[in-house]
């Protein structure tokens, strides 16, 4: 029971999801110590309420006297058998005392019940506190890691992929890695795949994606006659491929077939022949150009190449997706090496296809699938009009749909306020790291749940690898340091510092060379190693 005398102050006003807690400065002992983040509690005869100190002011009445304020942000109910669930049945009544919760309640709040869980870190307030996050609820509900540059963002999220692989060794997961930073720090658990040993076809391309490269926006008076011609072609080809006697009836624009891309321009070239053609010959004209840049940029040989065509799906399938998994649960898609132009495109084709396998495989089997997308703002940016719009759309489809599927998504960005905001509201789970913009901050301010405004206040002031975290994910909102990862284990940002690269001087023309060779061949060898 706790001593009526320990109490700190009472409950003056309640409104929603926060209380005004008064400060008991009678008996001259002065204000208590509290401070922003300490956990309250009002007990009563049924469930013990806490709440979270959020704001803190000082008023002066007409008489001159002081008073101290504290807003606190409700978070849930201890009921008697010790469990915490969040949540209020019932605000504490005015004039209830406020308790600052002792080493134990504030252990049953951060500890929760999950059983699948994983350490991330440790309580900011209270090292001697293991910070955890509830596995299922992770990434059944989505998440976000959001930060700017510097703040440890990167490591957050190599830690906690590597703590969720190193418990569940038959994941299936798939990392967007823009700028190779991951490959070296998840080695043992993942395998790299950069382009010059993935062969993405054209043909898995849907009718968008081929004329997001076939037909620049540039091409603004030919660019509908393109398309037309675009979308006719690549039907045909497929049927062709197909061949004689084949069920074609399913076969749409849009279907993942096979065909030639040798078939595409010889069947240009003969509707650009045709006398009845509804239109001169320069749309055509510029598409066989198009092809012939795209045969010939060997930047492009992963997705036109003059291999064999041959129905890879069910391969690349299994190897993006670890179906078998084969002790390497991750899979690293390295899309550094893209052409800058493309690389939506590229990442449209991978997030639709990880959603269309588990929309159409057998539910009964199919294992859940973990999509992590870097610089997420790229790809759904928050502004209409910006960016490739079938990316948005396979992404915005995983972030409402994918929990029917087994799809759960994971957005990482230092621009958080450059996301569209629907996306991101679909994240259960938000890992907020510093964030020096006002923008970023206000517009994570506003994602955040309403009983933890107060801890985004703090969000200018994260060091290092500290981090807000808030919801389904965590039992309670929380200020996390992250635990330490050791040197090899770390995503690779920079190759190396100004501090200690300027040191010394052991570089000679030979390097530049191999820079220039590397440059002219287009290939990115031995990048992150």
């Amino acid at each position: 029971m706790t001593d009526p005398a320990s109490a700190i102050g009472n409950v003056i006003a309640a409104s929603g999801a926060r209380l005004t807690i008064a400060l008991d400065t009678t008996g001259g002992r002065g204000a208590p110590e509290i401070s922003i983040g300490d956990m309250l509690k009002t007990p009563s005869a049924g469930p013990r309420t806490f709440a979270l100190a959020s704001d803190i002011e000082t008023i002066v009445g007409a008489d001159g006297r002081a008073q101290v304020l504290i807003q606190a942000e409700l978070l849930g109910e201890v009921d008697e058998g010790g469990t915490f669930d969040r949540g209020v049945n019932r605000h504490p009544p005015l004039g209830a005392p406020v308790f600052m919760a002792d080493d134990s309640d504030v252990a049953t709040l951060y500890e929760g019940r999950g059983e699948d869980r994983i350490r991330i870190g440790t309580i900011v307030r209270n090292t001697d506190l293991t910070a955890y996050a509830d596995v299922e609820n992770l990434l059944s509900r989505h998440f976000a890691v959001l930060g700017s540059s510097g703040s440890g963002k990167s490591t957050a999220v190599a830690l906690l992929l590597r703590a969720i692989l190193e418990n569940h060794q038959g994941g299936h997961v798939v990392l967007l890695d823009p700028h190779a930073e991951y490959g070296y720090a998840l080695a043992d658990v993942g395998e790299t795949v950069d382009i010059t040993a993935l062969h993405l076809p054209c043909w898995l391309l849907n009718l968008e994606e081929m004329i997001g490269i076939m037909v620049p926006p540039s091409e603004m008076f030919e660019r509908e006659t393109q398309i037309a011609i675009l979308k006719d072609v690549i039907l045909e080809a497929k049927i062709n491929y197909a061949g004689e006697g084949t069920d074609v009836s399913h076969i749409t624009v849009d279907t993942p077939v096979p065909y030639r891309i040798g078939d595409l321009s010889r069947l240009i070239d003969k509707a650009m022949t045709r006398p009845n053609r509804p239109t001169g010959v320069s749309p055509y004209l510029r598409l066989l150009e198009r092809l012939e840049h795209l045969d010939r940029d060997r930047r492009y040989g992963f997705m036109f190449s003059g291999f064999l065509v041959r129905d890879e799906l069910p391969g690349l399938i299994s190897r993006i997706l670890r179906i078998p998994v084969a002790g390497k649960p991750l899979t690293i898609l390295d899309l550094s090496g893209v052409p800058s132009e493309i690389v939506e495109v590229v990442v449209s084709v991978l997030c639709r296809m990880v959603f269309d396998f588990a929309l159409w495989s057998d539910h009964t089997r199919t294992p859940p699938i973990l999509l992590v997308c870097e610089e997420a703002h790229r790809y759904v940016p928050n502004r209409p009009g910006e960016g490739f719009d079938s990316t948005r759309r396979a992404i915005s489809r995983i972030a409402k749909e994918g929990r029917k599927y087994g799809v759960g998504l994971g957005l990482v960005s230092q621009r958080p306020s450059e996301i569209d905001p629907t996306i991101l509201s679909q994240c259960g789970t938000i890992f907020a790291f510093r964030l020096s913009n006002e923008l970023d901050q206000s517009f994570v301010d506003s994602a955040l749940p309403e009983n933890a405004h107060g801890l985004a206040a703090e969000l200018p002031a994260l060091r290092r690898q500290e981090a807000i975290v808030v919801g389904e994910g965590v039992p309670v909102a929380m200020r996390v340091k992250f635990d330490f990862v050791e040197e090899g284990k770390r995503p690779q940002v920079t190759p190396s510092a100004f501090s200690t690269a300027w040191q010394v001087d052991d570089l000679d023309q030979s390097f530049v060379a191999d820079a220039i060779q590397r440059w002219r061949l287009q290939t990115r060898q031995g990048h992150g190693s």
